[in-house]
């Protein structure tokens, strides 16, 4: 869990110095940004977006899809949903002295803003698009993007039900190539 949180700060051969765990995570994290970003599913799904927030249709996706998993968790898992949060947010803070200042920053707004249970609504998902928009020192499409989601809620919800279990399993066999026997788990 840590290393695939850590992932995006582990530039070039860096993620080698990781111990064996956080390092099975940064590969797991890099398998499933590529799995995605090649998907069928997911680019015809992207190439809907392009028009309304052009390159910025895969992080709005990613966005929705989180979304959409909130509101289908138990279709996916068996644990509870809060559980698993209130379990990430704890194994996160547990490890903030190994993270970099900026990855720090983020943690301790998440905690603070709660910001894997505001995917939950439509409302706080809306808010987190519009939050990371602010944050672009440029103009940018994110503003308001939630409105792509009520274009294409059908699409992306059909998606994600298509594309998730094959995620998941794909993530399994993956994870099952350098860590054998843990199971993938949401």
């Amino acid at each position: 869990m840590f290393g695939q949180f850590i992932a995006d700060d582990m530039k070039g051969k860096k993620w080698q110095l990781q111990e064996k765990d956080v390092q099975a995570g940064i590969i797991l994290h890099r398998f499933i940004d590529d799995y995605t970003d090649t998907h069928p599913l997911v680019l015809d799904l992207k190439k809907k977006m392009h028009p309304t927030l052009g390159k910025f249709s895969g992080v709005v996706l990613d966005v929705l899809f989180d979304h959409v998993l909130s509101l289908t968790w138990n279709t996916y898992s068996d644990n509870s949903r809060e559980l698993w949060i209130q379990s990430t947010y704890e194994k996160l803070q547990k490890r903030h002295t190994e993270m970099t200042e900026r990855r720090r920053f983020i943690v301790e707004k998440m905690i603070e803003h709660d910001w894997m249970n505001m995917y939950q609504t439509q409302e706080g998902t809306s808010k987190i698009l519009d939050q990371m928009g602010s944050r672009i020192p440029f103009t940018n499409p994110l503003k308001d993007s939630f409105e792509v989601y009520l274009m294409h809620e059908k699409d992306i919800i059909s998606t994600f039900g298509e594309f998730f279990p094959q995620i998941l399993s794909a993530t399994q066999i993956k994870l099952d190539t350098f860590a054998p026997n843990p199971k993938v788990e949401i």
